[in-house]
């Protein structure tokens, strides 16, 4: 049972950045979430190339799916349906094998965006929170071109935004409201917020009810505060969806800072972080590279697509590097599963 409180997603005015917030970086802005709409045409793909990469051009979407063009067979995982099967692979291979069709366009895509506290931190550009708003932007206007049908998961510790859904301008604009409106109002408080990591596994579970077989999912999080059921929820949804990844992290967590002396919060407790000893500097860096590792890991176990976000970069093009380099390397994958059939 989903326990948070549904946010009405109802639109609510947000005035001009100019007027209202000089701090960009800090707050997600409407208007800047639909100019992205003109920054989408490197997350496009030449249609001769023909590759897999994701949102590539052409008159099919290049993910796997339930649709009439047979693409491939692959191995039956439990879950699937057994209407599926591939009779003739698996008597010639002894082991239950499934048929994959190529999925028609007007897909539902869903963005899964994090808005929980560990994404509100930042030190250069922009915080955690506000890069995933725009990525989901960036994603959304691409998807939304493609013709497909855009809908998601805003959640938080104590509440969500759950969006069906939809095609045309009214898909990607109720997403871009709702994340706009988040940013602009102060965090909701309730009696008794569910537990950080709680919330991840709960949207994950909610999303797997709501997506059908096939569809295209968006994930946005920076990966902190999340346990073992919330892995495998994440598993689970790589299973019976196209599931990517995105990894969002801040400069300052994957390298420390200089020597120094540094006070530190999470809100609740304080202390000091020392930067002088370079053991100290080299058990930071390990931190990180032991927690953006596992969640890569993890993603490469069940076929997820994984994609690396560093607030201090650019957005667009970080996108647009990380899905053609997944795109290249599914089609290198599929190539090589070709004479399975």
């Amino acid at each position: 049972m989903w326990p948070f409180r549904n946010r009405a997603s109802a639109p609510v005015s947000v005035a001009s950045p100019l007027e209202s917030d000089p701090f960009q970086g800090v707050r997600v802005h409407l208007k800047d979430l639909i100019q992205a709409r003109h920054q989408i045409c490197g997350l496009e793909v030449n249609r001769r190339v023909r590759s897999h990469a994701l949102l590539a051009g052409g008159e099919r979407s290049p993910f796997k799916g339930r649709g009439i063009d047979f693409e491939e067979s692959r191995r039956y995982q439990p879950g699937d349906d057994v209407r599926l099967m591939d009779w003739r692979v698996t008597a010639r291979t002894n082991e239950p094998y499934l048929k994959v069709f190529r999925e028609e366009r007007e897909r539902p895509v869903f963005m899964m965006v994090d808005d929980r506290q560990t994404m509100h931190f930042g030190t250069k550009v922009a915080f955690k929170s506000v890069a995933a708003a725009r990525a989901a932007a960036l994603l959304g206007w691409a998807s939304h071109a493609r013709g497909d049908r855009v809908g998601g998961i805003v959640f938080a510790e104590a509440d969500h935004v759950e969006l069906r859904p939809k095609g045309g301008r009214s898909g990607i604009l109720q997403l871009l409201n709702v994340l706009a409106n988040r940013s602009a109002q102060p965090a909701a408080q309730f009696p008794e917020p569910v537990v950080s990591a709680t919330s991840f596994r709960l949207a994950l579970n909610r999303i797997l009810k709501a997506a059908r077989p096939g569809s295209l999912i968006f994930l946005f999080s920076d990966f902190r505060e999340w346990d073992q059921r919330s892995k495998t929820a994440l598993l689970r949804l790589g299973t019976h969806h196209e599931v990517v990844a995105v990894f969002i992290y801040d400069q300052l967590e994957q390298v420390a800072p200089p020597p120094g002396s540094y006070p530190i919060t999470d809100g609740h407790d304080h202390g000091i972080l020392q930067t002088h000893s370079s053991q100290t500097v080299e058990a930071y860096a390990q931190a990180f590279h032991k927690r953006y590792e596992e969640v890569r890991r993890l993603c490469s176990s069940r076929g997820i697509g994984f994609v690396p976000l560093a607030t201090h970069e650019d957005i667009p093009s970080q996108l647009t590097k990380g899905l053609q380099a997944l795109g290249n390397l599914r089609s290198a994958n599929h190539s090589g599963v070709a004479g399975v059939a």
